[in-house]
Parts: structure tokens; C-alpha cells; sequence
């Protein structure tokens, strides 16, 4: 494991990335509590959208283990968005005591919905850049990406917690 240092010059380049990273995740986010009132979703709902919409149908213990959420818990939230028609429910083909989630169009619609803010300020951002600024931001958001995942293999982590990587799609 690679150990940075916290101090000197590159402590200090550390914690303007740190910095970096959380200020574009305001940016990124910020606005973003009315379009959940609208959706009518809490934060633990979309982040269960959010996970379905990448991965497609997952088992309830995924969707649990995924949100660091307990079965019970996460059988709530579920509930509350089959309930919103934004999830669909079913058995396993091969075993019935699994339950199976997935978006229906409905919840399709409502995670783009609210990806939606978030494209549109990248948009307006990437806009103002010239090519080769928009290159180096670009390839540089991909290293970060890709160093991400890295990160959770060398920690174990099992494929649905890696997030798909540069070029690919959801889904």
C-alpha cells in the first residue's frame, strides 16, 4: 500500500485534492434535496435507484449489503418504492425464497430525473473550457475512476461495489 505523506508540499497537494473533491460534490449535489421532495425519495431510496439502475436487477441481501443496511431495513425502503411503482419485486427462477429488485420504467425515469442536475452542470462547466483544458480534466476525473476501483479490489471488495468505469454504461 502506497502511504502519502500528510505534510510538506505533497501533504499540502493532498489536501487541495481533498478539498477539490468535496467541493465538487457540493457543486454536483447542491439543489438536489428538491428534486428528491419531488421525486418524493429519501436519500437511502435513490441510493437503492441508483444501485438498480447500474446494476441491473439485484437480490434484497445485495441491495442490504450495497447501502450497509440491514435486511429489514433495507426491506422498507423497498417497500416505500414499489409502493411509488418506482421498483418491482419477484422471486428467483432458480430459488423462490430470493427476492429479486428492479426498476420499472417509472424508476427509470426518476433516476434519470435526478442524474439530470448533475449533467447539466457538468454540461455548463465543460462548456467553458477549451479542448485541451476539457482533456486534462477529463482524463484526470478517469484516473481518479480507475484508481477508485483499484482501491476497492485491493480491498477485497466483490464486483457491485466497483462502479462502472470510464466509457462503460449503466445497466
Amino acid at each position: 500500500m502506497h502511504r502519502k505523506p500528510t505534510t510538506g508540499p505533497e501533504g499540502k497537494l493532498i489536501e487541495r485534492f481533498v478539498y477539490a473533491v468535496e467541493h465538487l460534490n457540493r457543486l454536483m449535489f447542491s439543489g438536489r434535496i428538491t428534486e428528491l421532495r419531488r421525486l418524493h425519495v429519501n436519500a437511502h431510496q435513490i441510493n437503492a435507484l441508483f444501485l438498480l439502475g447500474y446494476f441491473g436487477p439485484l437480490k434484497m441481501s445485495d441491495i442490504a449489503g450495497e447501502l450497509g443496511t440491514s435486511i429489514a431495513h433495507t426491506t422498507i425502503i423497498v417497500k416505500n418504492l414499489v409502493q411509488k411503482e418506482y421498483v418491482k419485486r419477484g422471486t428467483s427462477p432458480t430459488d423462490r425464497r430470493l427476492i429479486i429488485c428492479e426498476l420499472t420504467d417509472l424508476g427509470k425515469e426518476a433516476t434519470e430525473a435526478f442524474l439530470s442536475h448533475a449533467r447539466q452542470r457538468a454540461l455548463q462547466i465543460a462548456e467553458r473550457w477549451d479542448a485541451e483544458s476539457l482533456e486534462s480534466v477529463v482524463s484526470s476525473l478517469e484516473l481518479l475512476w480507475e484508481t477508485e476501483d483499484e482501491v476497492l479490489k485491493s480491498a477485497g471488495a466483490n464486483s457491485k461495489q466497483q462502479t462502472p468505469g470510464p466509457g462503460l454504461e449503466p445497466g
